[in-house]
């Protein structure tokens, strides 16, 4: 995966720039249409969300990478342990970078609760880490199947954060940034598993 570089350093570019956008109203705009289009308190769509979220939760990526990472450890350290620490790891990340932005949810009725603030989603950033993460790994291990391992993971990664935009607990740039957050962590998360393969 020689794209792995430039793509992060794109990534990492693209974070830079909605970091230091939240006030403009450029992305002002960008969030308010992103809630015309997905914000739903239609129970059903609350109920579905909420199931999706999961894919992006703490509570869901630790446990699925776990589950995920025993099932693959024949691929080496890279899958198990590698695979939880990798997600343990993200949530330590995304706790950084929300501690320093501090923005606030917004202002709509948010239709679940929340305990921290808003930018990047960990949700999204939880998401998109393991859905990429598993995808590269389950072509590693079932080369002939990548054309379905990595659509797979783009659902995972879509359902875990564009869940949080429809309960309207996140801003669509925060769900775009842990995004872009997690392409720079797998990025380093794939060039770190050669070194811990058999």
């Amino acid at each position: 995966m020689r794209l792995a570089t430039p793509i992060a350093g794109f990534a990492a570019l693209a974070y830079a720039l909605l970091a230091a956008s939240l006030s403009a109203p450029w992305l002002s705009r960008l969030d308010a249409a992103a809630f015309a289009l997905l914000y739903d308190a239609r129970p059903a769509w609350v109920q579905l969300a909420v199931m999706l979220g999961w894919c992006g939760s703490l509570a869901g990526t630790l446990t699925v990478s776990t589950l995920l990472g025993l099932a693959l450890r024949r691929l080496g350290r890279a899958a198990w342990p590698g695979l939880p620490l990798f997600l343990a790891c993200v949530w330590g990340v995304n706790w950084l970078l929300k501690s320093a932005t501090a923005r606030p949810r917004p202002g709509l009725e948010a239709l679940m609760a929340t305990h921290s603030s808003s930018f990047p989603s960990g949700h999204a950033m939880g998401a998109a880490a393991l859905g990429l993460a598993a995808a590269w790994l389950m072509s590693q291990r079932w080369p002939s199947r990548q054309a379905l391992w990595w659509p797979l993971g783009v659902i995972w990664l879509l359902s875990g954060g564009l869940a949080r935009v429809v309960l309207g607990v996140h801003h669509f740039s925060d769900i775009m940034a842990g995004y872009m957050a997690a392409v720079v962590l797998v990025a380093g998360f794939h060039s770190l598993a050669g070194r811990f393969s058999r």
